[in-house]
């Protein structure tokens, strides 16, 4: 349903045309560091991990409330390019296949002509033609039959709708549907309906070039999906605040005249612990400001994707950070929760010895679990083992302050696994 770039070529011309085609690992390599280098700050991260049967693929983040961009050498010099973009919008589109087109020429990379029937090519014919036309008018009805499908199942009672955001963490916010550039309501909703043009306020991107809309947009995506409202714990968060504060110092420098999040700026500088003549700009107009709900999902609880099916219920201020053993942590200055899966069982139930510092006993609808509770001042632990059918979990939660006793219970026993084995 949405839109979706599907580019298929080879690679190898030029130069190389009559020598044997590069592996394709190599070649990967040479892709990503071509968007290193000529993409800049525009890429926000990369990874290189097996694709589909075993084929090398790379996996380019070019925009917070973008999909990863697919890279897939499939051998034989050929290569398939996916990515999707009616979450962000017909500017990023655009960019995307002008980006597509110069790692094209760089890297000899010979592009197939566009086949409907078999969903190859760039459904708004832009890539092949270079006419924008039919960008916007696509994302329009694209947006417009999202709209109505939500309308329709809120009807049925149904609720919890969001638009493009990405998988694996799901917000607790008001709001009938929740997208990169904050909630809509069902006023908005059915406006779009019955005119898709007012809905161009959702997409990041809208208009083509990179600019002061379109980092004012990536800013904002920022703001409500990523940023974690605390000081910064990490390296990592502190280089999302220092980029956010780029974005939109370098937006409001090109058009001063913009409406900009004032008052969240102002507490991403004094997170950051910047002051100047610029932050005494953003005081003032934050001290302007209207009062009302303030940017950010992560100011609330947010549920969190686990490996091997399972999800919990965690703040939005906790530091996430998956590692290389195969678990999760997130922390805090002064709270931590590390899940750990662990191998099947046909019975997990601890032996007798186990069973005496197992104090807590959990019965979810399809997680239950025991736990030991370890409570000393400034030395909190819970320690449970979790299953759902034969997979189980560790789950550990740390905490400094005893009267979050209640916080650490509801956070083990929010966890879930959708399919239960």
């Amino acid at each position: 349903m949405s839109i979706r770039l599907l580019l298929a070529g080879r690679y190898g011309g030029g130069d190389a045309f009559f020598s044997p085609p590069e592996p394709p690992e190599p070649w990967l390599r040479r892709v990503e560091r071509w968007f290193q280098e000529n993409v800049g700050e525009g890429l926000e991260g990369s990874r290189r991990l097996d694709g589909p049967q075993g084929a090398p693929m790379l996996l380019l983040r070019l925009h917070p409330a973008a999909g990863e961009v697919s890279v897939v050498a499939a051998g034989q010099a050929r290569v398939v390019i996916s990515a999707e973009t009616s979450a962000v919008g017909p500017g990023y589109h655009i960019y995307l296949c002008e980006v597509l087109k110069q790692l094209g020429q760089a890297l000899h990379i010979t592009w197939a002509d566009r086949d409907a029937e078999a969903s190859v090519g760039d459904p708004t014919g832009y890539f092949h033609t270079g006419d924008a036309g039919a960008v916007e008018q696509q994302m329009l009805t694209w947006l417009s039959k999202v709209a109505s499908q939500v309308l329709e199942l809120r009807g049925q009672g149904r609720s919890g709708f969001a638009l493009s955001m990405r998988f694996g963490h799901a917000f607790e916010h008001p709001g009938a549907l929740l997208t990169p550039l904050g909630p809509r309501d069902e006023a908005w909703l059915r406006a779009v309906c019955e005119e898709p043009q007012r809905g161009q306020d959702v997409f990041p991107w809208w208009k083509p070039g990179v600019n002061a809309a379109s980092r004012r947009g990536r800013a904002l995506s920022l703001l409500w999906t990523e940023l974690i409202w605390r000081p910064p714990l990490l390296e990592e968060e502190r280089r999302l605040y220092r980029n956010v504060a780029k974005l939109l110092e370098q937006a409001w420098r090109e058009e001063p005249t913009r409406e900009y999040p004032w008052r969240e700026w102002q507490e991403v500088l004094g997170y950051l612990g910047l002051g100047g003549t610029l932050a005494e700009e953003v005081s003032r107009r934050a001290a302007l400001a209207p009062e009302g709900p303030r940017i950010g999902y992560r100011r609330g609880s947010v549920h969190v994707a686990l490996p091997e099916g399972w999800e919990i219920r965690i703040p939005g201020s906790l530091a996430e950070e998956r590692l290389g053993d195969g678990s999760w942590v997130a922390r805090d200055h002064r709270r931590s929760v590390r899940f750990v899966p662990l191998e099947d069982a046909e019975d997990i139930a601890p032996a007798s010895s186990e069973r005496r510092v197992l104090e807590l006993e959990h019965r979810g609808a399809r997680v239950s679990g025991r736990a030991s509770l370890h409570m000393e001042p400034g030395e909190c632990r819970l320690t449970a083992l979790c299953h759902a059918g034969t997979r189980r979990a560790l789950c550990v939660v740390s905490f400094d302050d005893p009267d979050e006793q209640d916080w650490a219970l509801g956070t083990w026993r929010s966890l879930d696994r959708a399919i239960a084995a």
